[in-house]
């Protein structure tokens, strides 16, 4: 009689404390300074997720440090474990995607709304590609798919009227009709450029580099070729476009000629160097003369010009050279 008091006693107490104690809650409470989760491309062999942390994104993957605070523990379906440095305890910071699964398999891709170069970036990470896009693509993504690969993924998370195509180890991303021309017409001109010709007269251009541009101007890029394959390069002084661009040990050939020509650049060998010019259906940029004078980036610190980002914009009417404008007919 006594064990059965006993017993009913403690279930009485076990289900007082069931309501008297606070429930420990899901997701961590975000406080403003930390890790912010934006995506988590996850594979059991190589998850990596994009992070927004001190006004900053990063890509990361298992066993890395944002910084001396956080450490990032391991990269999960829909959450991130870090561990704090501060205070030597872990943290799991759930994704909590618009988008939910009922289930995963395969590959999984969700997360916030993103821009389309940082999805392209990502699963060309993720996937083992380089990436390139022309600078007239862009949009909202909102990840929130499984595929087994990466084309598969793609066809789900791009933008209506933009293509892929996979070259080889390269990733490529365009609008239908970049600049009023056809997409498929790109990709052909791509295919008559032949970098390896470049490094018979620049043997430095052999040489492999490692481009990594999320919006920088394309005189910038172009400023680093130049630099790290031992060219000069010329070009106008008023181009001026965004470069969405990754590759990591790539020959600077391979790079210069893929980001020209995918932007609707030609290159022109000249005597003194590489001339760098859009091509004449870009109808969207400004045709200088051809003896309007270039700008030229030599293989030598310090190097004139503009930085990561275009300087500001001149008014037609200040310009010391006429207008060509495309004869549409």
């Amino acid at each position: 009689m006594k064990s059965k008091h006993k017993t009913l006693t403690f279930l009485i107490l076990a289900f007082i404390s069931l309501f008297t104690c606070p429930a420990q809650a899901q997701y961590s409470v975000i406080k403003g300074d930390e890790p912010r989760i934006r995506a988590i491309l996850y594979h059991g062999d190589n998850p990596r997720a994009l992070i927004y942390y001190k006004d900053q994104r990063h890509h990361v993957v298992d066993k890395m440090r944002l910084d001396e605070e956080w450490y990032v523990e391991q990269i999960r379906r829909e959450s991130i474990l870090f561990k704090k440095s501060s205070t030597q305890t872990f943290a799991e910071i759930y994704l909590n995607p618009p988008k939910r699964p009922r289930n995963h398999r395969d590959w999984s891709f969700f997360g916030h709304p993103i821009a389309l170069w940082e999805a392209t970036e990502l699963l060309a990470h993720g996937f083992g590609y380089q990436a390139l896009m022309h600078f007239q693509a862009g949009g909202a993504v909102v990840p929130g798919s499984h595929a087994g690969n990466i084309k598969s993924m793609l066809r789900k998370i791009l933008p209506p009227h933009h293509r892929y195509a996979i070259v080889g180890p390269l990733l490529l991303v365009l609008p239908v009709q970049p600049s009023g021309e056809e997409w498929t017409e790109v990709l052909a001109r791509m295919t008559k450029c032949s970098p390896g010709l470049l490094t018979l007269r620049y043997p430095g251009l052999n040489k492999a580099g490692v481009i990594i541009s999320r919006g920088d101007d394309i005189q910038f890029i172009l400023r680093k070729i130049s630099l790290g394959g031992k060219v000069p390069i010329q070009f106008p002084r008023d181009l001026h476009f965004p470069v969405y661009a990754s590759f990591r040990n790539v020959p600077f050939a391979q790079i210069l000629a893929n980001t020209v020509y995918l932007n609707q650049c030609i290159i022109i060998e000249r005597e003194e160097g590489l001339e760098v010019t859009p091509w004449p259906r870009q109808i969207l940029q400004r045709r200088p003369y051809a003896d309007y004078p270039l700008l030229q980036s030599l293989p030598l610190e310090p190097q004139a010009g503009s930085g990561p980002t275009p300087p500001p914009v001149v008014p037609e009417h200040l310009l010391d050279h006429p207008v060509v404008y495309q004869n549409m007919d």
